[in-house]
């Protein structure tokens, strides 16, 4: 059992050893394909709040986006952001403003069937200007990490609530 304990342990500690295949500024690409990071929170109560982040196809020519991982968050979905076809986005939900559908009651067994929250290891060490992009060649399992550093922040979108 202790062996079992100890190779989750490696495993899990290994993913933050992962070594960047590349690593790119905001500096190395036109300014028209700066990745940048963009908050937003909608007006009515309970509608949600996020991060969008934007950063450029360059990064990923040739390969599937497997992960993104920013600000404490892993993301698996990835868009183009418009037609150009420069730029990707990747939005990652955040805690404020989102309906919590709790059980709060005298009765503890009723309690009891809240959910837990999910508290995963982050692999990666990152600053909030930085982001990490796992990626993988199309006609092979491995993958590559490329950081993203100096992640410009845009102002947040507040979103106009519902028509009272």
């Amino acid at each position: 059992m202790k062996a079992i304990y100890i190779l989750l342990a490696l495993t899990i500690s290994s993913c933050g050893a992962q070594k960047m295949s590349e690593t790119y500024t905001t500096a190395d690409f036109p300014v028209s394909q700066q990745a940048y990071a963009q908050a937003w929170n909608g007006g009515a109560p309970g509608s949600g709040s996020g991060i969008t982040l934007y950063f450029p196809t360059k990064l990923t020519s040739g390969k599937e986006v497997v992960a993104i991982y920013f600000r404490n968050s892993v993301n698996k979905t990835v868009n183009y952001t418009a037609d150009d076809r420069m730029m990707m986005v990747s939005r990652f939900r955040t805690d404020f403003n989102n309906r919590q559908d709790l059980i709060m009651d005298l009765d503890s067994k009723k309690e009891a069937q809240n959910e837990a929250p999910n508290i995963e290891k982050f692999p990666f060490e990152l600053k909030d200007n930085e982001a990490v992009i796992a990626l993988k060649e199309i006609n092979s399992d491995s993958i590559s990490y490329v950081k993203l550093l100096d992640i410009q922040e845009r102002s947040q979108l507040d979103m106009p609530s519902m028509p009272q």
